[in-house]
């Protein structure tokens, strides 16, 4: 039986989605607009898309205060792309951390480069941004042969940080259970992050 898709309005464009395509906000107790990234948390909801115009859209329409009958206070659209940005960030990095404790990675200039020229499964490639240029270029050129996934993120020092290692230049994750999730939070990040 094919699961029911819960669909949701984005309070500034008007399109309804699915509620996972959409970002979730709630009112905390001291009236402030709250990221509900994961959408767990308790009370009314409203929502936008994952998109900096819907968010600047939903700020500049006065749509929050409509959407919370007037019991929020007013709201900042570059607080609320930082709290999203903030929750994205906390995923992906969530998910390196579950793809390390289940064995499903690899790190190191060299074993990525070797993996990607013998062709394996690899579903994304994650390169730091202090990545040496011939090296990445090296990556690149590879990564683009084989059309795999590839983002330049964070620093060397935090992802050997996020693998309990020491620096790591590159990452990569073969395909497998938490690579669907993984693409989509990066999807988002960047764009996100592009749009910001």
């Amino acid at each position: 039986m094919a699961e029911s898709k819960t669909e949701r309005t984005c309070v500034a464009c008007r399109q309804a989605k699915d509620k996972q395509q959409l970002v979730r906000y709630v009112v905390a107790p001291d009236g402030a607009v709250l990221v509900d990234y994961r959408q767990r948390l308790p009370g009314r909801g409203s929502y936008t898309c994952i998109s900096v115009d819907c968010i600047q859209a939903a700020v500049k329409k006065n749509c929050f205060q409509r959407s919370f009958k007037g019991k929020c206070k007013s709201v900042d659209a570059a607080d609320l792309q930082q709290q999203l940005i903030a929750a994205l960030d906390q995923r992906i990095t969530s998910l390196i951390g579950m793809s390390r404790k289940s064995g499903q990675f690899m790190s190191g200039t060299n074993a990525v480069i070797e993996s990607l020229r013998k062709k394996n499964s690899l579903a994304v490639v994650i390169m730091a941004d202090d990545i040496s240029a011939a090296i990445g270029s090296k990556i690149e050129a590879l990564v683009q042969k084989n059309k795999i996934y590839s983002v330049r993120l964070y620093n060397k020092q935090f992802i050997g940080q996020l693998l309990g290692k020491d620096e790591r230049s590159v990452i990569a994750i073969p395909a497998g259970s938490l690579v669907e999730a993984l693409l989509n939070e990066l999807h988002r990040y960047t764009q996100l992050v592009r749009e910001n």
